[in-house]
């Protein structure tokens, strides 16, 4: 078994954050470490014809995620809105005994800099754990005169841990890419949902954030030693923060002396979109127009 593989749970229309993210993992994995994609079996074989060296990744179809998850189905996988199934598929790829630990990226993660196991992983093997209060990106909401954004980020934030009753700090725990180990997804299931007559499913659909479930679970069982790290990439959440940085002078060069990548979130860069969603220009013309306005 792996002790840490890269993990990228992804659809047809991030075929080209995809391919990016790809792009610079064959320039950067000094360590040569694997890299697993799960995609729905429909789409496997336009992957597959689409991305550069293609067989050099590991594929994995949801469906064999889903069929080894309890209170997983085929139905509800197919029936579940996308955006909580595939949180469903990142949160349970542990479960096909591949790795103990796992990167868990999203497509539109990009490394900037060589990274190793060392980056991921503590001396005794224990992984990293993204841990902080996201201070720095409330305060730049609050200066921007973003109160919703404020508000939202602290209720986002609060949600899982007033499930699991904790007291105390508010955390967040990401952004992706996140470290992951088996033992806080497995303590979750078996003394937090399972309980109360609940899988990871119901937990996901009850509160859609498969991050802070993760977080809140490793601090309540403790299943792992908690070694906290700041976030492994810088990420844009919006237009306006990218905007904002850029004029401060923030670029890939200098975040590389920082950070192991970038984020530039799939929300606003409708640049990365594949050109079978790029036909209408009148929507792309909205979505400019919302971005500037922003």
């Amino acid at each position: 078994m792996n002790d840490i593989v890269l993990f990228c749970k992804s659809y047809n229309i991030d075929i080209v954050r995809l391919s990016r993210l790809w792009k610079s993992i064959i320039k950067h994995n000094k360590n040569l470490i694997p890299f697993f994609v799960s995609v729905p079996s429909k789409d496997l074989d336009f992957f597959k014809k689409n991305i550069f060296r293609s067989s050099e990744i590991n594929w994995i179809k949801d469906e064999d995620i889903v069929d080894v998850s309890p209170g997983g189905s085929k139905k509800r996988y197919e029936t579940m809105n996308g955006s909580l199934s595939q949180q469903i598929i990142k949160a349970e790829f542990w479960r096909l005994e591949l790795c103990e630990s796992y990167l868990c990226l999203d497509s539109d993660c990009k490394f900037i800099r060589d990274f190793s196991k060392k980056d991921f992983l503590s001396e005794n093997g224990t992984p990293y754990t993204v841990i902080h209060q996201h201070k720095e990106f409330i305060q730049l909401a609050l200066n921007k005169g973003k109160e919703k954004v404020y508000i939202n980020t602290l209720t986002d934030m609060r949600k899982v841990k007033d499930y699991m009753e904790r007291k105390g700090v508010d955390y967040d725990f990401g952004p992706a890419p996140v470290i992951w180990h088996k033992a806080p997804w497995d303590d979750l299931y078996q003394y937090d949902l399972c309980p109360n007559g609940l899988t990871l499913w119901d937990a996901i659909i009850k509160i859609p954030n498969e991050i802070k479930w993760y977080g809140e679970s490793l601090l309540k069982n403790r299943s792992i030693e908690l070694y906290p790290i700041e976030p492994l990439m810088r990420v844009y959440h919006y237009y306006w923060d990218y905007k904002i940085l850029k004029k401060f002078g923030e670029n890939e060069e200098k975040l590389s002396l920082n950070y192991l990548g970038v984020i530039y979130q799939s929300n606003w860069e409708y640049e990365t979109l594949p050109d079978s969603e790029k036909k209408s220009t009148s929507s792309l013309i909205v979505k400019k127009i919302k971005r500037l306005l922003a």
